[in-house]
C-alpha cells in the first residue's frame, strides 16, 4: 500500500473516531459547550498523520526531497481523509445523531439573542448552518477544508523537514573494519 493511502486513511480514520468520541461523551447531545469547541483539536489527527507521510518521504527522497514532492504527496493523503470524513459526517448526521444540528442551532440561537443579534441575522445563521450541513454543504466543506488543511500542513512540514536536514550535522564515518582480523601475535 503506497504511504499516502495509508495515512490518508489513518487520518481519516482517525477524524472519525475522534467524532464518534465526542459523540459518546455528550459533546453533541449534553455538553454542547466543550462540542463547540471539542472538534478543533481532531485538526491534530490530520497533523500527525502528514508528519508521519512526509518524515517517511522525506527520508526515501534524502536531498530529493523537495517541497513540491511533499505537497503532492500531502494533498493525496489530505483528499482521502476528506472523502473518508465526508462519508462518515453524512452517515453521522442522517442515522447516528440526526437531531443534533437541531439541538446545536437552538442553542447558538438562544447565546445569538442573548447577544443582541438582529432576529435577520440569525435567520442568516440558521440558513448557513443547514446548508452547510447537507450532503452538498459537507461534501465543499469537508473535502476543501481538508485539502487546505493539507496544502498548508504538508508545505510547512516540506520545510521544516528540508530545513533541519540542511541543519543537521552528517553523523562521522565509521572506522573501516580491518581485512586481516586481530593480529597475529596477539
Amino acid at each position: 500500500m503506497k504511504p499516502e493511502v495509508k495515512y490518508g486513511l489513518l487520518g481519516g480514520a482517525g477524524v472519525c473516531l475522534w467524532i464518534l468520541a465526542e459523540y459518546l461523551l455528550g459533546f453533541h447531545t449534553t455538553r454542547l459547550a466543550i462540542g463547540e469547541y471539542s472538534g478543533y483539536f481532531s485538526s491534530l489527527i490530520p497533523l500527525v498523520a502528514l508528519w508521519r507521510l512526509l518524515r517517511l518521504r522525506q527520508r526515501e527522497y534524502g536531498p530529493l526531497f523537495k517541497v513540491a514532492r511533499g505537497l503532492r504527496s500531502g494533498l493525496f493523503a489530505s483528499l482521502l481523509t476528506g472523502a473518508l470524513v465526508y462519508c462518515f459526517l453524512v452517515f453521522y448526521n442522517f442515522q447516528i445523531n440526526p437531531g443534533w444540528l437541531e439541538q446545536a442551532l437552538t442553542w447558538k440561537v438562544a447565546q445569538w439573542r442573548a447577544a443582541h443579534v438582529t432576529e435577520e441575522e440569525i435567520r442568516a445563521q440558521i440558513t448557513f448552518y443547514r446548508n452547510a450541513n447537507s450532503p452538498t454543504g459537507l461534501l465543499a466543506a469537508t473535502l476543501a477544508g481538508q485539502m487546505l488543511l493539507g496544502a498548508f500542513l504538508s508545505a510547512g512540514l516540506s520545510l521544516l523537514f528540508i530545513w533541519r536536514d540542511k541543519t543537521t550535522p552528517p553523523a562521522p564515518p565509521s572506522p573501516p573494519a580491518s581485512a586481516g582480523g586481530p593480529a597475529a601475535g596477539s
